[in-house]
This record gives structure tokens, C-alpha cells and sequence, in this order.
């Protein structure tokens, strides 16, 4: 936790304490219809993104086929991310969805990098971050974090922040089992900015 909490400091948000998934929704009823049809909610956050003083959410979804595909060796389908902003009346639209900031369940190898991970979401201001970590086999934890601009009236990319860890080669028995490993931060530019839409962890 103290690794996210940091992360979530460097990249402009205020830590924040994250319960763990659940399969209730206490989502707004107006998002809920909006689902994509043949998903779920996975996780969800609040904030006021726009800074007009209404709530707003990010929604992480699944195919609610998910499990069964997984276990007849299919791979793993995407797993949408999306972005509700309120209106008037208590009506939200949806601002933006990507398809790929969130990792699928076989994107880790044996481990889920969205699901393994006790955090998942954070929201903050006009900021939100997704964090995919690996903890079987492979270490690492990977935060990207996207802002509300309100000059663009859009989400965009505002920060990458990509943490390894690696075994540890000392022999002393009081050595840790693993240690750091790389660590790298790309930043988002205001000249060229990347939308959430068009965003791809490839970039």
C-alpha cells in the first residue's frame, strides 16, 4: 500500500484508502442502464472531475461471461473503462470509455493484474488512476493516470508510473526477497495531449 500511496502522490492526486471489489453496484440508476449489454460492474469511483460541483464516476466493467471463457482457454476479453459525467437532473453521459488502461485477466501472466491488486482505482479532483499489479512470477505494479482538462473539455493522459521488482541476490539471511528493479515515469504532454479514448498503455 505504502508503493501505491506514493505513486498517487507524484502523480497529483491525494492518497486515498480503497476498499476491495465488490459485485454490488451502488452506482446512480442512470448509469447503470448505460452499461454495455453482457457486462458487469467491476469497481467504481467518485469525483468531481469537471469541477461544476456535481459528483461524477468512473466505472471499470466485464464481460459477465469472463470466468466461463477464461476456463474453456478462450482469451481473456477486454475489460472497459468508463468515464460518466453529470448533467442536469441527475443525468449523466458518458464522456469517454477505453478498452484498454485496465488490463484483461490473462494479461499477467497467473496472476489478474486488475483483480490481484487490493486498490485497482483512485479518484481525486479532476484526477483519476488505474493500477494493474503482478505479484506471481513476475513483480511489478503500474499506475496511469488521466486528468479532466477543462481547456479541452476531455480526459487526457497525465502520468505513467511503472515499478519492478526483482529478486534479491544477496545470500545474507536477513536479506530481502526482492528488490527494486526499474522504474520508469513518462508524462503527459500539453503540446501533443493523448485523449483517454485513443489512449493505449503502448504509447
Amino acid at each position: 500500500m505504502k508503493t501505491y500511496i506514493r505513486a498517487v502522490l507524484i502523480a497529483g492526486l491525494t492518497a486515498i484508502a480503497i476498499p476491495s471489489y465488490s459485485q454490488k453496484s451502488d452506482l446512480p440508476q442512470d448509469i447503470t442502464r448505460q452499461i454495455p449489454a453482457g457486462y458487469a460492474v467491476m469497481t467504481s469511483k467518485s469525483s468531481d472531475f469537471n469541477g461544476d460541483g456535481k459528483v461524477d464516476y468512473v466505472v471499470v466493467v466485464r464481460n459477465k461471461n469472463e470466468a466461463k471463457l477464461l476456463a474453456h482457454g478462450s482469451p481473456a476479453p477486454k475489460r472497459p473503462l468508463l468515464v460518466f459525467i453529470q448533467g442536469v437532473a441527475g443525468k449523466f453521459s458518458l464522456e469517454s470509455r477505453n478498452d484498454e488502461v485496465v488490463f484483461a485477466a490473462d494479461a499477467g501472466g497467473q496472476c489478474d493484474p486488475f483483480m490481484d491488486g487490493a486498490e485497482g482505482l483512485a479518484a481525486k479532483g479532476s484526477f483519476f488512476t488505474v493500477q494493474n499489479v503482478v505479484a506471481c512470477g513476475e513483480h511489478w505494479t503500474d499506475f496511469i493516470t488521466f486528468r479532466y482538462s477543462t481547456e479541452l473539455g476531455q480526459f487526457v493522459f497525465h502520468k505513467r508510473i511503472f515499478e519492478s521488482m526483482v529478486p534479491n541476490p544477496s545470500n545474507k539471511p536477513d536479506a530481502e526477497a526482492l528488490i527494486p528493479g526499474s522504474r520508469t515515469v513518462t508524462n503527459g504532454s500539453k503540446l501533443k495531449p493523448i485523449f483517454l479514448s485513443s489512449y493505449t498503455p503502448n504509447q
